[in-house]
């Protein structure tokens, strides 16, 4: 396993997701505002666990549908 793998790292996964619910396309006024939002959607994840488990299971494997996206040659700028 390479020293950075954020495919199986799950607190990547969690970070993504929280900024998908909370950060994008939205900016708050004051720290308080983003911090009780944070709260919120942690109160709200950990209301289902199974949902937890699912959208952060560590990959042991990689997906090769996946991984062909990720690694699709851009064309060479001349």
């Amino acid at each position: 396993m390479p020293s950075y793998s954020p495919d199986f790292m799950p607190v990547e996964s969690l970070w993504r997701w929280l900024r998908e619910d909370v950060t994008y396309h939205h900016c708050y006024t004051t720290a308080e505002d983003l911090l009780h939002t944070v709260s919120e959607f942690t109160a709200r994840i950990n209301q289902c666990p199974m949902t937890i488990a699912d959208r952060l299971w560590v990959k042991d494997s990689l997906i090769d549908e996946e991984e062909i996206v990720r690694v699709i040659k851009q064309p060479k700028l001349e």
